[in-house]
Formats: C-alpha cells, sequence, structure tokens
C-alpha cells in the first residue's frame, strides 16, 4: 500500500485543484450508498487513476471522445484484473493503443459563456443517436425514449448537449420505488447525458437542471428522475450530486460480461442477437475477471418532497442463470448449453 500512496502523491501533486483521490470518491460513494469496497479494489482503482492522468494528457483534455478510451482503460481491468493492471508492458500497449486511436479526435472547444441560457427542443432518434454514438461512452443510444438538445441558435452547430430520457424497466428495483410510493410509470430514467463538441461549453449539472425544469412543465404525470452511474468505469457521480440528485439504491452484479475483449451489457447483447435473427454471435461470451462495484441508481424527485429509502436500499442485476457460470474462472469453457443469443435477455 505505501508503493501506492506514494505514486498516487506523486501525480497528485501535478494536477491543479486536484481535490480527492479515487479511493477517497469511492470510499465517498460506499458511505452514501451503505456498501463496502474491498481494499485491493481500492487500491487498483488508485493504480487505474494514474494510467487515467497519463491516457487524459496523451489525447488532449478537451478530446470529445475522451469518456470512450477512458471507459476502455477501466474495462480492460475489470476484464484482465489485477494481473493486468500491474503489468507495466500490458498497460502501456494498451494506452499507446488508445492513445493512437483517439487523439486525433481533439476538437478545440470555446470556453467562453455563451449568451443566453439556451433552448431545449425535442430530437427524434435520427438526430440524436448518432451524435450519442459517437461522444457517449457506452457508444450507442436507445430507441425506447424521449430525446431533448439545448440548442443555440439555429443550425446543428447550435447543438450543444443532449439527453435521453428511457421508462423505468428497472424491474429488479421496483420494491425501491414502492417504498417511494412512485408507480414505474411516474419516474424517467435518465439514460444518457453528454455534451456536443462544438463553439459552446456546456456544464453538464446545468443541463440536467434545465431537464428537469422541462420535465417539471411539460410532463405532469411524472413525479421523479433516476439515473444510473457506474463506478467501474471511472464515473463517480459528482455531476448527479451537483444536479442535487439524492442516492436511490445500489445495483450488485456478480460479474461483468465480455464478449471477446469488449464488454457487452444483457441488454445490448439482446439486441445483438435480434439483428442477427437470433444467430449466434461470434466468440465467447465470458466473465470478468473483477467482481464489480454496485452501480448507483441516483433519483430527483421532480413533485413531492424529498425522500430517501432505507440507507442500505439495494438490488441484484438478474443475469439469466445459464448465461456464465459465474462459479467459474476465466480459463474455463463455456458449460454446453443451448446457444447464447437465445438465452440472453433483460
Amino acid at each position: 500500500m505505501g508503493a501506492v500512496v506514494s505514486i498516487v502523491s506523486e501525480w497528485q501533486s501535478n494536477v491543479r485543484f486536484y481535490s480527492k483521490s479515487a479511493s477517497q470518491k469511492l470510499k465517498d460513494i460506499a458511505d452514501a450508498f451503505g456498501f463496502a469496497i474491498e481494499p485491493g479494489i481500492l487500491e487498483d482503482h488508485e493504480e487505474l487513476a494514474t494510467l487515467r492522468w497519463k491516457l487524459q494528457c496523451g489525447i488532449g483534455r478537451d478530446n470529445p471522445v475522451a469518456t470512450k478510451a477512458l471507459t476502455k482503460l477501466f474495462f480492460a481491468y475489470l476484464r484482465g484484473g489485477h494481473e493486468f493492471l500491474y503489468d507495466g508492458e500490458s498497460a502501456d500497449q494498451l494506452l499507446g493503443k488508445l492513445i493512437n486511436q483517439y487523439r486525433d479526435h481533439d476538437t478545440p472547444t470555446n470556453n467562453s459563456v455563451a449568451a443566453g441560457a439556451g433552448q431545449l427542443k425535442v430530437l427524434d432518434s435520427a438526430a440524436a443517436n448518432p451524435l450519442i454514438a459517437k461522444y457517449h461512452f457506452l457508444g450507442y443510444g436507445r430507441d425506447d425514449g424521449l430525446h431533448l438538445g439545448l440548442q443555440y441558435g439555429e443550425g446543428s452547430d447550435g447543438l450543444a448537449a443532449v439527453a435521453t430520457f428511457s421508462p423505468w424497466d428497472i424491474f429488479h428495483a421496483d420494491h425501491v420505488l414502492s417504498e417511494l410510493g412512485v408507480d414505474k410509470s411516474e419516474i424517467l430514467v435518465l439514460s444518457r447525458l453528454l455534451s456536443v463538441p462544438g463553439r459552446r461549453r456546456v456544464a453538464l449539472s446545468q443541463f440536467i437542471a434545465q431537464l428537469i425544469g422541462w420535465v417539471h412543465r411539460e410532463m405532469k404525470s411524472i413525479k421523479a428522475i433516476a439515473t444510473y452511474c457506474n463506478p467501474n468505469a471511472g464515473h463517480y457521480g459528482t455531476v448527479y450530486r451537483g444536479a442535487n440528485f439524492i442516492p436511490l439504491c445500489f445495483e450488485k452484479h456478480d460479474f461483468v460480461p465480455f464478449l471477446g475483449e469488449e464488454y457487452v451489457s444483457p441488454r445490448k447483447f439482446q439486441q445483438l442477437c435480434d439483428q442477427r435473427d437470433n444467430s449466434c454471435l461470434g466468440g465467447e461470451l465470458r466473465r470478468g475477471a473483477v467482481k464489480p462495484i454496485p452501480l448507483l441508481l441516483y433519483w430527483y424527485p421532480v413533485r413531492g418532497k424529498r425522500k430517501a429509502p432505507r440507507a442500505s436500499a439495494s438490488c441484484q442485476y438478474p443475469y439469466p442463470a445459464d448465461l456464465i457460470d459465474a462459479t467459474a474462472n476465466r480459463s474455463d469453457e463455456l458449460r454446453p448449453t443451448p446457444p447464447l443469443c437465445l438465452q440472453a435477455a433483460e
């Protein structure tokens, strides 16, 4: 641990306005949501913070696709584990690959404050999803939701931010809504949020405030907004807390699935299968080497009083029991079962 601390303090001292280390942020999250994080995971995230800083320097701080590169770094750790993270050669190779892949996307932005607050406008999927696919860290949008854009002036170059509200489909957390007295038809999920590179830079917490105001005015039946935050991807919820979201519950995952070298969510896996008429996908679906930190669900009451569920509110993500053998080692073969793409569902 001493070596880790010395490394962390060395790079922290070179970062202007540095406030909290990765492990401090994770401890704050764990305290707020009521779960524990293993000390080894905290140490790994300190090493990831060092690599993250090096990657950010290599691709540029204003790079509009930086979150996609950083997510690949964090998911490489989830897939390869502690051994990958502390194998200097493997980590350096990945950093070099990501820098070469993403640094050419660096786009200068104007940091001056834009005149006016901008106007929210409803976007169709054809306008929103290409931007989400290009700039959001997950790399794909949602077709089952409401897309809103923050527009300054006319033309596509005036679009400064995009968000998607999706219906509540987190059925394994319905019991938490019951504690709040909120029906799932009365809550929206802020499933996508991003700023669009260009002439204006927007604070996402301010954009969220505008989104909340729009929902309050235009959707009278909606009582609350929820959103996900994934600390395994290096997201610590700063934006949501800045927008006054409060903890709703944490979502436990036994493992993170990968298809070949790429992370794949159960939702995305099913979408890929559907697009291929349920024929089997190439590659092997395997579990990552690291048991993930729980995902965080925050919420904001649009109407009524702010009310927090019990401090230890939690839910378990229901991966299909026969999707991956959660007790097997990463080197084990998948069990002989029917085609995977016929089993994966969310």
